[in-house]
């Protein structure tokens, strides 16, 4: 049997968000993120660029406020941008409010440009633009990525307006996640899942579908012996991955049941499946 590889159409698809405050963080995410409803039922407030299907986050009244517990589950979740132009607005935007907002920093990437903030309940939340692929290094395998000031004056000369909302072709670029131990994660999220092991820097691993950067990030800056995650506190519920392709989306699934992951069937369609610090990840195939 050869190596398993993912579908290389396969990406995040949304991210599910436990909060201590329903109503603080969709002041938030709607106000100052830029965030639209696209519905909202008793539990949940589902949110999208222009307030219509995908939706890229939705939040949920967490059932315990233990915020604080350093345990496996979210580093920060990473919105793409399609163009610098957005990426220099939203910082113009950010730099206006930062009385406001927790700021954690700006980085130049190589591979991309990145903005670090958090939400109201210190969940961490990237934005972020890729560089042109023709950019990227990549040597054998592994692409060329450190973390270095950003020029925020540069970037701020291409901001031609002010923020309103998300562009279209927004998506949820990358998840990064806390864990205990790296080659766990590794044997998860590459041996099992079939993503690429595209960089190892600084205690943190990388893993794409396709030629890209990363589309799920792991790192033990916690330390290795942190609890498991859990979906009862403020932080991830879960995160998705789509496929593009039904044949591949099964061969996914007949590779979970030969690896003996347990692969449970959820009400909303999603098929679901936690590493092995128990994160959670919905599979779907693209609507």
């Amino acid at each position: 049997m050869g190596e398993f590889l993912i579908e290389s159409g396969a990406r995040i698809g949304s991210v599910h968000l436990k909060v201590s405050n329903l109503e603080k963080s969709l002041q938030f995410y709607e106000s100052f993120m830029g965030f639209k409803i696209v519905k909202r039922d008793a539990t949940d407030v589902f949110l999208s660029p222009d307030g219509k299907y995908p939706y890229l986050v939705t939040l949920s009244q967490a059932t315990s406020q233990d915020n604080f517990t350093k345990r496996a589950g979210l580093y920060h979740f990473a919105i793409l941008l399609p163009e610098r132009k957005h990426l220099a607005v939203f910082l113009s935007h950010l730099l206006k409010h930062k009385d406001k907002v927790k700021i954690d920093g700006f980085s130049d990437h190589l591979v991309s440009e990145a903005l670090y903030i958090r939400d109201p309940d210190n969940i961490g939340i990237e934005i972020y633009r890729d560089r042109n692929p023709s950019e990227w290094k990549w040597n054998d395998n592994s692409v060329q990525m450190t973390t270095i000031p950003l020029d925020t004056d540069n970037l701020l000369r291409e901001s031609d307006g002010a923020w309103k909302h998300f562009p279209d072709r927004t998506t949820v670029g990358h998840v990064h996640l806390h864990v205990s131990n790296l080659e766990n994660a590794k044997r998860f999220y590459s041996d099992i899942l079939g993503m690429a092991n595209t960089a190892n820097i600084q205690g943190a691993s990388f893993f794409a579908a396709g030629k890209y950067h990363h589309h799920i990030a792991t790192n033990t800056w916690l330390g290795e012996d942190i609890p498991n995650a859990s979906a009862e506190v403020p932080g991830l519920e879960y995160f998705t991955i789509e496929f593009s392709d039904e044949g591949k989306f099964d061969d996914m699934l007949n590779q979970l049941k030969s690896r003996q992951i347990p692969i449970r069937k959820m009400n909303n369609g999603l098929f679901s499946i936690s590493d092995a610090n128990n994160i959670s990840i919905g599979l779907t195939v693209q609507q």
